[in-house]
């Protein structure tokens, strides 16, 4: 008896060390990055599915790895199976936060490449809105383009107007905020904006008569604007 089970033992302690970790798969993981990087779709696939059967995987690891197996069946425009693997991914991460959000809102955009709340929300999330570890203007302005040119609101110009901001590009910033504060005068939010993309075009008169007009309507604005205009002199 007591042999049996000292081989037992034996094998368990050698299936062990056969056991691939999580680093290994984390590896092989990064080859297959390599591969789309290089264009090489099919072996990159070879190299995520490797990967995935890992069984030390965390849950955030294989979102990951599923994440790049969606990305590049869209590549190789299998949009069915991308679907199906960004919303796999999608289940790897706490609901509502920023990799489920940005998983199913990809299951969503491939369905309808047109759907105003699935551009919106990227849009958002690279604006910084679910926050500013987020934030990557350039990858939010053609969300945001295609949320104003689906529905041309107040609320998803002044997202565009923002985005336009943030990228420096203020003429642009500029021309969406003239349009909506004119429609929209006594709204606070528009009023400031429009005063600080005047002030960062070195039109000073315009920003101030602007920013006296915020400061009349709320005074608790006076000491963020003197901020922005010592920041920006």
């Amino acid at each position: 008896m007591n042999r049996i089970m000292i081989a037992g033992l034996l094998l368990f302690l050698f299936s062990c060390q056969d056991m691939p970790s999580e680093a290994d798969a984390i590896k092989k993981n990064e080859e297959g990055i390599n591969h789309m990087n290089e264009g090489k779709y099919e072996l990159a696939l070879v190299d995520f599915n490797e990967a995935i059967k890992n069984p030390g995987l965390t849950l955030i690891s294989k979102g990951t790895i599923y994440r790049n197996i969606a990305l590049t069946y869209h590549e190789l425009n299998k949009l069915d199976s991308s679907i199906h693997f960004s919303t796999l991914a999608a289940k790897c991460f706490k609901k509502n936060s920023y990799d489920y959000l940005v998983n199913m809102a990809n299951v969503d955009l491939l369905m309808e490449p047109d759907d105003l709340s699935v551009n919106n929300t990227l849009g958002l999330i690279y604006l910084g809105d679910y926050g500013e570890e987020f934030a990557d203007p350039e990858k939010a302005l053609p969300y945001n383009k295609k949320a104003f040119e689906v529905n041309s609101s107040r609320v998803t110009e002044d997202i565009l107007g923002r985005n336009y901001y943030d990228l420096e590009k203020y003429e642009l910033a500029e021309m969406h905020y003239e349009r909506i504060h004119e429609q929209y005068p006594n709204e606070l939010n528009y009023t400031l904006n429009m005063a600080l993309i005047k002030y960062k075009l070195k039109k000073t008169s315009d920003a101030e008569l602007l920013f006296n007009k915020v400061i009349a309507q709320d005074s608790s604005y006076r000491e963020t604007i003197e901020l922005f205009k010592d920041n920006n002199r």
